[in-house]
């Protein structure tokens, strides 16, 4: 296993891991703020370690994550391109502002999508390790 993509695979398990660990708690105003981080941290050692992936197997990205997620639904690492598409801009509406309505929002959609689409890339990205 190519260790670049090793190392990122771990970052992202350890993201994601960290990302149940509040979604499995009551939701209050600051749980939510941390569920958001964390979905946000999650997300982008999501798409990286697809980018390491994909680079350990010859392809050449530039390291944007729209680019990297168009190409790892090409290469079947994701299954659902709008769900990816649905998370990235999630992320990035958090990332710049704060609004209360939009964090629940956020919340919400991290718990429902979000988390599941991760699950899948991480079992998808640990079965495939070795193509």
């Amino acid at each position: 296993m190519d260790k670049r993509f090793e190392l990122s695979l771990q970052a992202f398990a350890s993201a994601l891991a960290r990302l149940h660990e509040a979604i499995d708690m009551d939701e209050t105003t600051i749980v939510r703020d941390a569920l958001i981080r964390r979905f946000e941290f999650t997300f982008e050692t999501a798409w990286k370690a697809a980018h390491r992936w994909l680079a350990a197997r010859g392809v050449a990205l530039d390291a944007e994550a729209f680019v990297v997620l168009k190409r790892a639904f090409a290469n079947r690492l994701v299954a659902d391109e709008g769900a990816w598409s649905d998370i990235r801009k999630n992320r990035n509406l958090t990332s710049h502002t704060y609004n209360e309505k939009l964090a629940i929002e956020v919340a919400a959609f991290v718990r429902a999508v979000a988390v599941v689409r991760f699950d899948e890339l991480l079992a998808t990205l640990r079965a495939r390790a070795e193509e």
